[in-house]
């Protein structure tokens, strides 16, 4: 299976259109079989769809619009001959304007989806309000849970915003988990460097989860023929990282069970002529144990 995680900074991009087409491109090119977006976000006063193309409604009670970036991926990729449904979940209302939120693309049949609250104190007009969407998808190796998340800084502002959102997204996934049994990846940006310990990803990894570059370096030791490509996924200064120009990894996909690996690699570079994004992508292929 391969999989394909990406925080897309959309309607901040220069040439959007032309880059969600590009990545479409990359999707159809590649043949991946689930996406998952961070920062998908469409604006507050373009038209209302009233049948978007290949939407699940059931993570959601927003509205979908116009220029939902989520919605206009999917058309490009029908226009390439690719059928991928897809489903969304709202988190905040970004810079004054944008509905934004997490998405998930499939080629293959959703079963269950939840929109996970992360951190139900703060109201949708906040910032802080976070959200995570979980889809229970029927691909041809068997079940796998699919969660996208956008997760806070672990510390900003005084407020310890990312053990509290982890402790509920962990909780949420470990309940999806047992109503649905089957493996669970998670994906997406993290706001939290690998190389910091005692903070986010650490506290991911204490949580019982597998980080899959770390899976694929191990499975690599013993078979050459396991690709891995890049570790950072951040190489400049973005917003939230004033002052960070060097590289990070801050954009991860976890797994609940040690995955056989295939490959892992960072595509799409931010700092390559390729970039759709001030995040670079990652893109795996696993084989899922069977449930």
């Amino acid at each position: 299976m391969k999989f394909l995680s990406l925080n897309t900074h959309s309607w901040m991009e220069e040439s959007q259109r032309e880059k969600i087409s590009a990545l479409a491109r990359f999707i159809h090119e590649h043949d991946v079989d689930i996406i998952a977006l961070q920062e998908v976000s469409q604006d507050r006063s373009a038209a209302v769809i009233s049948s978007p193309l290949n939407f699940d409604s059931r993570s959601t009670s927003l509205p979908v619009r116009a220029d939902n970036y989520a919605l206009l991926l999917i058309e490009n990729l029908q226009a390439l001959g690719a059928h991928y449904s897809w489903v969304f979940a709202e988190a905040h209302i970004g810079w004054d304007r944008y509905d934004e939120g997490v998405a998930i693309l499939t080629k293959h049949p959703v079963e269950q989806v939840q929109a996970l609250e992360l951190s139900p104190e703060y109201s949708y007009e906040q910032v802080q309000r976070r959200r995570a969407i979980a889809a229970l998808v029927d691909s041809p190796e068997g079940p796998v849970w699919i969660a996208s998340t956008h997760m806070s800084w672990w510390n900003r502002d005084n407020l310890p915003l990312f053990a509290e959102e982890y402790t509920n997204l962990h909780r949420a996934l470990t309940e999806c988990a047992a109503s649905a049994p089957a493996p669970v990846l998670l994906a997406g940006d993290f706001n939290s460097p690998a190389h910091i310990r005692s903070e986010g990803y650490d506290m991911v990894l204490s949580s019982g989860m597998y980080d899959t570059r770390e899976l694929a370096l191990a499975a690599a030791e013993s078979n050459p023929q396991v690709v891995i490509e890049g570790e950072h996924t951040v190489h400049h200064e973005i917003a939230g990282w004033e002052g960070h120009s060097g590289g990070h990894r801050i954009d991860f996909i976890f797994a609940s069970q040690a995955l056989e690996m295939l490959s892992h690699r960072v595509v799409l570079g931010d700092n390559t002529p390729q970039a759709l994004s001030d995040h670079s992508a990652l893109l795996i292929a696993c084989q899922l144990p069977r449930v």
